[in-house]
């Protein structure tokens, strides 16, 4: 792990945006974008929606992971197959998970969230902690970690992503962290067809191991993921989650670079 692993880090732990939302909102009046709920027509080269990482598992509210354990459930048919866990992230270089203690915490109780030594772990549902205004609270300084979905369908190769887990952990993702979006810029997403289902939409996810190449397999049908769809040395990469074409059984295979990490 080097400063392009850092670098990386920073790149996608910024909160979930949509930047085509913010370049409209500042061409066009709010309101009449929240009203009509239409994207007004911009240039094909910045007709895109980037959808980079997440907050510090401190922000996060648990109703808003309760809606992410929802919507788990109704697209769960993208990986039938997979449980439902999360994983916390170091954000620098040289952080261990050792000792990394999470709870689930209001003004009246609190949770203990075992984590395992990788750092993931599984939510229960409480729905008076809910009610209560409950948060994930880390006994760690914020910023040093992020969570991300942690979806895993069984028999996949080491070296491989099923492109139905990460279409899962992308809904499930989305459903967190719109909880902290304005209204009007959610509305603007679903006008662009949703954060994991268009194809003006990239969404990012973070491999530990810089990768040089990236090839989807279905069935017979072999490509190579464009080039610049890998990004930050490697570290960051955006999958085809929105393209129907390429089915949930589809594997991302990583050619990984072994000298750098």
């Amino acid at each position: 792990m080097d400063a392009h692993r850092s670098d990386c880090t920073q790149y996608a732990d910024s909160m979930m945006r949509i930047r085509a939302a913010v370049l409209l909102l500042s061409m066009h009046n709010l309101s009449t974008v929240a009203s009509t709920l239409e994207p007004a027509p911009v240039a094909a080269e910045t007709a895109s929606v980037h959808i980079a990482g997440t907050r510090d598992p401190d922000w996060k509210t648990y109703r808003a992971f309760i809606a992410g354990m929802d919507v788990f459930v109704t697209e769960l048919r993208h990986a039938p197959d997979a449980a439902l866990r999360f994983v916390l992230m170091p954000r620098q270089t040289g952080l261990s998970n050792h000792g990394l203690l999470l709870r689930i915490a209001s003004d009246e109780r609190s949770i203990a969230v075992p984590v395992a030594d990788d750092g993931s772990f599984a939510l229960p549902r409480d729905q008076a902690a809910a009610d209560a205004g409950a948060e994930l609270v880390l006994n760690r300084k914020r910023e040093l970690f992020r969570w991300r979905p942690n979806i895993h369908s069984p028999n996949v190769p080491a070296n491989a992503r099923r492109l139905g887990d990460l279409r899962l952990e992308c809904a499930v993702r989305w459903a967190v962290e719109q909880a902290d979006l304005p209204v009007f810029v959610r509305a603007v997403a679903a006008a662009f067809g949703g954060a994991c289902h268009s194809p003006r939409v990239k969404v990012d996810f973070v491999s530990a191991q810089a990768i040089n190449d990236i090839y989807l397999v279905d069935g017979a049908r072999r490509e190579a993921l464009p080039r610049q769809w890998i990004e930050q040395a490697g570290h960051v990469y955006l999958p085809p989650v929105h393209d129907p074409t390429w089915s949930d059984d589809t594997l991302l295979e990583f050619d990984y670079e072994p000298d750098r990490r």
